[in-house]
């Protein structure tokens, strides 16, 4: 990724001048770029936990960064306030499955704390807080 953001702040003046645009006084360092990238991921301690439950449990039906997918809903969309998930729903819905609809039971998987950790992350991705990709902890940086 690294290569890749120097890459693209080394090419963007170049780019720019034979597009025939003007090229900023200061170009773009790619430490900027990663800076830039790292603030739409930054996530509490609570999110990041629930972003890790939610790549070992509910990825593959809800998709990745809770978009839905073939077989379950976009999450995001569900518990935003046009959805029809409340967080008590939220959490009934994790604890029991929805066996009619093919959602199983996680709450022999996952305690009360990682259920809330799951709708933090589902709530920051709804509020569109945090952006598609693998959100950062504050203490990672």
């Amino acid at each position: 990724m690294v290569v890749a953001a120097v890459g693209l702040a080394m090419l963007a003046p170049v780019y720019a001048r034979l597009s025939g645009a003007r090229v900023p006084a200061t170009p773009i360092t790619a430490a900027a770029m990663l800076d830039t990238a790292r603030d739409s991921l930054l996530v509490t301690d609570k999110e990041y936990q629930g972003w890790k439950w939610f790549h070992v449990y509910c990825f593959r039906c809800h998709g990745i960064d809770a978009m839905g997918g073939t077989f379950a809903p976009n999450l995001r969309h569900s518990v935003s306030p046009q959805g029809t998930v409340t967080h008590d729903v939220f959490l009934q819905t994790v604890t029991n499955g929805r066996p009619t609809k093919g959602m199983p039971n996680w709450g022999a998987l996952l305690d009360s704390t990682q259920i809330e950790e799951l709708y933090a992350y589902v709530m920051a991705r709804s509020q569109v807080r945090l952006a598609p990709g693998r959100p950062h902890r504050a203490s990672d940086q």
